[in-house]
C-alpha cells in the first residue's frame, strides 16, 4: 500500500460556508499513514461536511483538502486509494449483499474475488445470499465497511462506525481498525462513543462550531483533563472553608463536596488535620477523555447551542 505522499490526508484553511456563519471554518490537519485520528464534535460542529469536502461530495468555498497529494476527484482510481463509510451501505433493500458489493467492483474495475474477502473480513460470510432489506442496523454497518474495503485501501474515513453494532461487535471493531493502522493504514474515524473512541485513537482532532479547537495525542489530552476530589461529610460547610483555605476550589451541593485542585489524598489529610465529622465517600474522577472534550468545546454546554445543520449534516 504506497501512499505516494508524505501525509495520507491534508485539509488546509478549508472553509465551507452556505448561508451565514461558516459550517467549517478554516480548518487545518494531516493525517499520516499507519495511525487512527479521532474526529469529534457535536451536532452541527462541521466533522461530517469536513469529510465530505476531504471525498470531494462537497466543494469548499475555500482551502483545500488533499489524499495523497491531490484533490480526491483527480485520484485515478479512488476505491483503492480511500475507502469510506458515511451513510451506510447505501444499498437497495431488495439486493443481496453479495449482489451489493459485486455491483461495486464492477464498476470499480475490482476483481470479483474481492467480494468474498470483504465478507468474510467484516463476517458477513454467511449471510452474503441474504436482502439487505433484513439487515439489522448493525449488519448493514459491517455490510458499509465491506464496501469500504474492496479496493483494500490504505485511507479510511469511517463516520459513526460502531453506530449499532453490539459488544461484541464494538470490540471487534476497535481490534479491526488497531489491525489497519498495524498495516500502515490511515485512519480517521467520528464517533460520539467517547469513552470508546479513547480505547483505539493516538491523536484526536476536536472540531467545535467549525473551528479546530485541538490537534493532540489522546494521552496528552487525558494527562491534561481536569480531576476532581468528590467528599460527602457531615459537616461540608466546615470542610470547603478548610479546603479554600489552602487554595482549592470547592462547590458545595447538600453534603457533596465536587473539590478542584487538591489530590484525594491531600483533601483526607486536610479532614483528618480538620477534625471534620463522619466521612460518607471520598473519590477521585475525572481525566477521561470525555472531561477533555468538554473543557476544550462549549457545543454541548452553552445556552442556544446549535444542532445538526440540515443542509451538511455535519
Amino acid at each position: 500500500m504506497n501512499m505516494g505522499s508524505q501525509h495520507a490526508i491534508s485539509c488546509r484553511s478549508l472553509t465551507k460556508t452556505f448561508d451565514g456563519p461558516p459550517v467549517v471554518d478554516r480548518v487545518s490537519f494531516d493525517i499520516a499513514p499507519g495511525s487512527i485520528t479521532g474526529f469529534v464534535g457535536a451536532n452541527g460542529a462541521g466533522k461530517t461536511t469536513t469529510m465530505r469536502m476531504i471525498l470531494g461530495l462537497v466543494t469548499p468555498s475555500s482551502g483545500q483538502a488533499l489524499v495523497n497529494g491531490a484533490p480526491y476527484r483527480e485520484l485515478a482510481q479512488p476505491r483503492r486509494a480511500v475507502g469510506a463509510v458515511l451513510d451506510g451501505p447505501g444499498a437497495h433493500p431488495g439486493h443481496t449483499a453479495r449482489a451489493h458489493l459485486s455491483s461495486l467492483a464492477m464498476a470499480a474495475g475490482l476483481p470479483p474475488s474481492r467480494v468474498g474477502e470483504v465478507l468474510e473480513l467484516v463476517g458477513l460470510d454467511g449471510h452474503a445470499r441474504r436482502r439487505v432489506g433484513a439487515f439489522s442496523l448493525g449488519m448493514r454497518q459491517r455490510l458499509a465497511l465491506a464496501a469500504a474495503l474492496l479496493g483494500d485501501p490504505p485511507i479510511l474515513l469511517l463516520d459513526e462506525p460502531v453506530n449499532g453494532l453490539d459488544p461484541p461487535g464494538i470490540l471487534w471493531m476497535r481490534d479491526l481498525l488497531r489491525r489497519f493502522a498495524a498495516e500502515g493504514r490511515a485512519v480517521l474515524v467520528s464517533s460520539h462513543l467517547l469513552a470508546e473512541l479513547a480505547e483505539v485513537a493516538e491523536r484526536v482532532l476536536i472540531i467545535d462550531r467549525g473551528r479546530l479547537v485541538a490537534d493532540a495525542a489522546m494521552d496528552e489530552l487525558l494527562g491534561a483533563a481536569r480531576r476532581v476530589v468528590e467528599l460527602r461529610c457531615a459537616e461540608p460547610a466546615r470542610m470547603a472553608e478548610a479546603l479554600r483555605q489552602r487554595g482549592a476550589g470547592v462547590g458545595v451541593d447538600g453534603d457533596l463536596l465536587v473539590i478542584e485542585g487538591v489530590s484525594a489524598r491531600q483533601v483526607g489529610e486536610v479532614v483528618a488535620a480538620v477534625g471534620a465529622g463522619p466521612i460518607y465517600a471520598l473519590a477521585e474522577r475525572g481525566g477521561s477523555f470525555e472531561d477533555a472534550y468538554f473543557q476544550l468545546a462549549g457545543s454541548l454546554t452553552s445556552p442556544g447551542a446549535t444542532g445538526t445543520d440540515e443542509r451538511s449534516g455535519a
